[in-house]
């Protein structure tokens, strides 16, 4: 079994830019999900003022880590 490798956890703060046609916004917020769907991108569901984002890995950038066990 091959065993998925994920460079961001649950709990994660992370940075990302979101936006459409030329007009960016950068955003920061914090990893609440991962998708479990394989053929996806690895895309992450992040949580920012009560909004949630999917955004692929490629898009984000690691700000701070969360400490083992911050997310039970």
């Amino acid at each position: 079994m091959i065993k998925k490798i994920e460079p961001y956890n649950v709990g994660d703060l992370v940075e990302f830019k979101y936006g459409r046609l030329g007009m960016a916004v950068t955003k920061v917020g914090i990893v609440v999900e991962l998708s479990i769907n394989y053929t996806k991108d690895n895309l992450y569901k992040i949580n920012v003022k009560d909004k949630d984002y999917w955004i692929r890995s490629s898009h984000i950038t690691l700000l701070s880590k969360a400490p083992k066990g911050a997310s039970k």
